[in-house]
């Protein structure tokens, strides 16, 4: 016990040791002693609901702002992270106990990562869409997928392209560079109108003209 207090050993893990040791030397034999172990009360574990933080950012070139990023993900406590605009250099130093999947981009400043923590479960969907990474998640209570998308508005592509990937438990979340109708964005993008902006998280690229979106989140 005194060694016990030498070594600051916590009052709780203290008892418990003197406890085992007073049930290990007066036990007459260990069969005796294992059906007391074996017999003693079990307490039921109480699940803990816990929130898992994702975090979309905007890399702007991996090659430049790298430890910049790796440091976000660790004071948000991130365990998905969706990068865009990547860039050609995105591989050159990786991001610390994460899984990545890149998807190569339309020009040298493009391309997208969703990196998920290796206490998930992280399987690639294949898909043929440039700039856009599909990834489904499991180790939650519920399977997940996510979409991360980086879009550039000289890049012609169609919201409808992805439909076919948006399942039940889908998170949508990147960079679209979209026009949107209830800000009168002129219909001038080639990927078109956002399909409505309820439940979307917009940053607006021009605040003046407004018209464009940076559309981050977007759940179904």
């Amino acid at each position: 016990m005194h060694s016990l207090r030498t070594w600051n050993f916590p009052i709780k893990d203290q008892k418990l040791v003197v406890s085992l040791l007073n049930e290990w030397y007066s036990g007459n034999t260990l069969n005796s002693l294992l059906h007391l172990w074996e017999n003693n009360e079990k307490v039921p574990c109480q699940k803990q609901k816990e929130y898992i933080k994702i975090l979309c950012y905007n890399v702007e070139g991996w090659g430049t702002r790298a430890l910049e990023a790796v440091d976000l993900v660790y004071k948000t406590q991130a365990s998905i992270c969706i990068f865009t605009e990547v860039g050609e250099l995105w591989n050159m130093s990786r991001l610390p106990h994460f899984n990545t999947f890149y998807q190569k981009g339309t020009n040298k400043n493009g391309g997208v990562c969703i990196a998920v923590g290796k206490h998930l479960k992280a399987t690639r969907v294949e898909v043929n869409i440039p700039n856009t990474v599909v990834v489904d998640i499991t180790g939650l209570s519920e399977p997940v997928r996510i979409i991360g998308i980086y879009w550039p508005a000289s890049q012609q592509r169609d919201l409808d392209d992805i439909l076919s990937y948006v399942i039940e438990g889908t998170i949508l979340s990147g960079d679209f560079n979209a026009t949107v109708k209830e800000w009168n964005s002129p219909d001038l993008d080639v990927i078109e109108y956002l399909p409505g902006t309820q439940s979307v998280d917009r940053h607006k690229l021009d605040n003046t003209m407004k018209t464009h979106s940076h559309w981050h989140n977007y759940f179904t």
